[in-house]
């Protein structure tokens, strides 16, 4: 990791934080308590930034590369939460936590570099502008929502049907060709499936010509198949 203090200036922090939605129309002078307390730094792919535990310093801002947070089971198995982008908050609600520790472990995927906001900063600019702390009701709101309706699915749904919906929602955000952000023991563990029960459906599946699968790169063939499975999850609102 290279870790540089103060660099660069505060008028390129100003102009990443204005790229970030919850930082949207504040002034200079309302971000002053994060421009004069970030921190830049870079990671190698691989690279543990922080981990599950460890005392919170603040959330971090991407600004290249790409940023996976995840937990390790009781088995060992890694279960992936979530991949950032640039320009994405890592571990936001974590501010807000009264525990004062990281809740997962957050790892570089590829080389990034990122901002690290410090806490009190981001408490300050929170407090002295209702805006942000709207803002950050409706994200927390939304994502508690999303978590929810999750569950239901989890826990009422066949291995197949998580499969498919979780197909199509790497398709809606791209193409009917992509290639999977997670490797495939991640994957069964993300879905709550047994590893070999995922090699039999994706075996299945491009058999049946519904999929086509080189490596991690995946091809939709049937679109109405994996829509006809997920119909179950899909919600008026």
């Amino acid at each position: 990791m290279t870790f540089v203090k103060n660099i660069p200036t505060q008028d390129e922090v100003l102009i990443w934080l204005n790229n970030v939605k919850m930082f949207d129309g504040l002034t200079t002078d309302a971000l002053i308590p994060i421009l004069e307390n970030a921190s830049y730094m870079e990671f190698s792919s691989g690279e543990l930034i922080s981990y599950e535990g460890m005392p919170f310093s603040g959330c971090s801002l991407v600004l290249a590369g790409k940023v996976e947070v995840f937990r390790n089971t009781y088995l060992g198995e890694e279960k992936v939460f979530g991949i950032f982008s640039p320009y994405e908050l890592v571990a936001i609600a974590a501010v807000f936590m009264p525990h004062n520790r990281f809740p997962m472990t957050i790892r570089a995927k590829t080389n990034c570099s990122l901002l690290l906001l410090e806490k009190n900063s981001v408490l300050q600019v929170c407090m002295n502008n209702p805006i942000v702390m709207q803002r950050l009701l409706v994200q927390f709101s939304s994502k508690l929502y999303e978590q929810i309706n999750n569950i239901d699915w989890l826990t009422s749904s066949s291995a197949e049907q998580r499969l498919a919906a979780y197909i199509l929602s790497l398709s809606s955000k791209q193409d009917i060709s992509f290639v999977l952000p997670i490797s495939r023991s991640q994957l069964a563990t993300k879905l709550g499936i047994r590893y070999e029960t995922l090699s039999r459906l994706i075996s299945s599946w491009r058999k049946q010509k519904i999929i086509e699968i080189k490596l991690n790169q995946v091809t939709i063939l049937k679109t109405t198949y994996l829509h006809q499975l997920t119909l179950p999850s899909q919600r008026s609102f």
